[in-house]
Formats: structure tokens, sequence, C-alpha cells
């Protein structure tokens, strides 16, 4: 028969000069978990405790720390600060405030206080680490590019709040966004660049193509002329980013169109590259457009990975 290992108690050390509130924290205590409960109603015997036993808790009051034996409790607790948590209970936030630099606590609790209160910061405490955290998502930077007022900016708004403002202003120069989703059940940060249309901010805008795994196009399907520079735009970003995939959208399709789907259809097969449609206004097709620039630039950053990994 297997014998299992003993459970190891989390050691807890209670002190208040008021014996009442020191016997009523731990028997609450008790009642809440297994502990190794020690008590203590003098600022010495505070010191004595920490100086023969290691503790994982220290729950103290504020006022026990005015006494002058207490001056060498930091001291005391320097050799086991990461495993010694120490929770303060003061009468006011003023006390928090004033106390000196010497003295250190993780969490603070204003008396009275409600007997949950202090269980729920015990267990945050001693809760298990999780056995397998998650990864740090991947970066992967984005950036969108067409003339002003495509509605570039309230496409990223849409896409990272689920909201659409009507009367936001133009982009002025670059501006960025960051959203986390998940790419092939992989974590990623999508680092969302929208670059100014203005013509006057194309100097400026070469900088911010270096590092970009995909770019995306975007016109106005009211517009024509936002259309016509599409080449413009197309050319700039194959100037920068040479074999960076690139993705067509055409924005604002719940207005009345001046682009019918066969034209944009056609100059997307010519660059081959996928075509998307959306409104800001609705929503329709903004998180699958987005959706689609995160996987490519997620097909990107990996194939270049291999292709490093292949030449050594």
């Amino acid at each position: 028969m297997l014998e299992t290992a003993p459970t190891i108690k989390r050691r807890i050390l209670i002190a208040d000069h008021n014996p009442l509130v020191v016997a009523q924290i731990a028997r609450g205590i008790d009642d809440h978990g297994a502990y190794d409960i020690h008590t203590a109603t003098t600022a010495a015997t505070v010191r004595d405790e920490l100086q023969h036993t290691t503790f994982d808790l220290l729950i103290i009051d504020q006022a026990m720390t005015h006494l002058d034996e207490l001056t060498q409790l930091r001291q005391t607790q320097t050799h086991a600060r990461d495993a010694l948590t120490i929770v303060m209970m003061t009468v006011s936030t003023h006390e928090v405030t004033s106390l000196p630099d010497s003295l250190y606590a993780h969490h603070y609790l204003a008396k009275p206080f409600a007997a949950d209160e202090l269980f729920s910061i015990i267990d945050s405490i001693f809760a298990p680490a999780p056995i397998n955290p998650p990864p740090d998502p991947i970066v992967l930077k984005v950036i969108l590019g067409g003339d002003a007022n495509v509605g570039k900016s309230s496409l990223v708004q849409r896409y990272c709040t689920r909201q659409f403002d009507p009367n936001r202003q133009m982009t002025i120069g670059v501006d960025f966004h960051v959203s986390d989703v998940q790419v092939q059940d992989t974590p990623v940060r999508l680092v969302i660049w929208d670059l100014g249309g203005q013509e006057r901010f194309a100097f400026a805008r070469l900088a911010f193509y270096r590092g970009t795994q995909a770019v995306g196009l975007v016109y106005d399907a009211t517009n024509r002329t936002s259309f016509f520079n599409l080449m413009r735009w197309w050319r700039e970003t194959r100037e920068n980013l040479p074999d960076v995939p690139v993705l067509l959208l055409a924005n604002k399709t719940d207005l009345p169109r001046a682009i019918t789907c066969d034209e944009s259809l056609a100059i997307a097969q010519a660059w081959d590259m996928p075509f998307f449609e959306s409104s800001c206004a609705t929503g329709e097709g903004v998180t699958e457009f987005f959706d689609a620039l995160a996987l490519a630039a997620w097909q990107h950053k990996q194939t270049h990975r291999n292709k490093k990994r292949a030449t050594g």
C-alpha cells in the first residue's frame, strides 16, 4: 500500500495588542482552511517568532509598528523577503501613507474588516501557481494603408472596441492600436499601425514599414478617387515590403457604392491578393478582415523563421 506524503501546512503569524482580536482572527482562519497558526500580542513576541520560525504569512496590526521593539522587523524579514508575505491591519488610510519606509506590506486591511475580505487575501496569497502558465503572446506588426477618410481608424476602433464613432477625426501622421488574439491556437499580440493617408505624411510613413508582417490596403467603396489611388499605395508598399502579404479591403459597403464588386475583384486578382468588404457602421466584415490579416502576418513570420533555420 502506497503512503501519501504529508501535506505541509502554511504557517501564519497573527499579531495584535488585543488578545480578543487575535483569537477571533485565528479562529476564523482555522475554520477557513488548514493552516499552522501562531499568535502574538506583543512586539517582542513577534520579533522572537520571526527569528526562530519561518512563516509564510504575517498578519500584524499597524499600531505595533510604532514600538521600539519592532525597529528590527525589516532586518528580520529581509532574509526571507520572498517567502514572507505581510498583511498590515490599519485603522485609516492615513496610517498607510504615514508608515515608515523601513516597513513593507503586501496588503493593507482597514479596520473593521469583514472576515471574507481577509480570507480572499489569504486565498490569493496561497493560490497555487499554474502548472503550465500561458506563453507570452507573439507580437505581429501589421499596417493599414489607404487615402484619408477611407475609414482606417474607424475600422481599428470597431475591431478593438466593437464600437463606431461617425465623428472620429482623421489620423494625423501615424497611429497604432494593440489587440490580443488567437492565431492557430497561438496567443498573438496584434500591433495595428494606421498610416495617415494625407500626401504630406508620405515621407514620414516610410520608417513605419520596417518590421511589418502584413499590410491591409483600404479604400472607400463610395469614393472612386480612393480606389484609383490604390496604385500609389500598392507601389509604396512593394517598394518598402517586396515580399510581405497584402490584403485589399473595400470599406463603407453599407453606403451607395461607386465601385462595383467586379472592379474590386479584378484589381485584387491582378495584384494576387485576397479581397474583403466591410462596414464600420454595421460591423459586417471587420472581424473577418482583421482575422485574415493576423493569419497572413503569422504565416509570413513563420515562413521567415523557417528559412532562417534552414540556412543556419
